[in-house]
């Protein structure tokens, strides 16, 4: 019996060390823990994948300005007081230009007290070179006072997270455009020429976003035959009650285009 106990004990203790060596030891650290949402918003968001580039695709929005929250997380304690985080902007991997692109960062970010997470606000503002290009801001976490910067790479663990590949975790990339392009999901037997307005419709009529569109496996070829024939409908009953829904473009006659999704659906 006593044998037992002994081996017992010397289990337990085991386990002891072994919880004490997997807890994070040292200064606490931060990093970017920015996710993607999937397109239906359902599961766990602890393991939706995480992402080093965000888009703020103007061309898809009616508004001059977007606001994203990208989220840093603590690698450490919970404390009952609020610490700090600073950011820099990477000169040498940006191409925007702040102030006339993006607003300019806050001198310092919050972790609240109690909290794991803190956000940092991004603003960046429509302009017309951005129909031709995408510009870039990368993002980069200061170590100070409160935090160092121990993760700078996330890597995905198998079955925990959806996330594909290795990521900087102490940078983050946001793009500005209002470039209109052809996704890759995109039949046109199915959904008929690409225009930004009827992409917008889309998005609108269904929860969509641009990057649903980008999906070749989610976007598969059954569910762009379902919207199609959902806009198809639409525009039958605009046109029923006389209101025709037209494209962003003239014909080459300057004539208006009325909208149509493609043959096969």
């Amino acid at each position: 019996m006593k044998k037992y106990i002994f081996l017992l004990s010397v289990v337990l203790s085991f386990l002891g060390c072994e919880k004490e060596m997997m807890d994070y030891e040292g200064k606490d650290g931060i990093y970017f823990s920015v996710q993607e949402v999937p397109p239906s918003q359902y599961g766990n968001p602890e393991i939706w994948a995480h992402v080093d580039t965000t888009l703020i695709p103007f061309s898809l929005l009616l508004e001059n300005d977007s606001t994203v929250r990208l989220k840093v997380r603590v690698m450490g304690k919970v404390v009952n007081y609020d610490r700090y985080f600073t950011l820099s902007v990477v000169d040498t991997s940006t191409t925007a230009t702040e102030g006339e692109d993006y607003a300019p960062l806050e001198k310092q970010y919050v972790i609240p007290s109690g909290e794991r997470d803190g956000f940092v606000e991004f603003t960046g503002f429509r302009q017309e070179k951005m129909l031709d290009s995408t510009y870039y801001v990368t993002l980069q976490l200061v170590e100070n006072e409160y935090f160092s910067l121990p993760m700078d790479i996330w890597r995905p663990l198998e079955y925990e997270d959806y996330t594909k590949e290795n990521q900087n975790a102490i940078r983050h990339v946001v793009g500005l455009t209002d470039e209109v392009f052809q996704p890759k999901a995109w039949t046109l037997n199915y959904f008929g020429p690409y225009s930004k307005k009827k992409m917008k419709l889309l998005c609108e009529m269904f929860g969509l976003q641009m990057a649903d569109f980008d999906n070749v496996r989610d976007m598969d070829m059954e569910r762009q035959r379902t919207y199609a024939q959902g806009l198809d409908r639409y525009l039958q009953e605009m046109e029923a009650k006389g209101e025709t829904v037209y494209e962003d473009y003239l014909d080459k006659d300057g004539n208006p285009v009325k909208m149509a999704v493609g043959p096969l659906i």
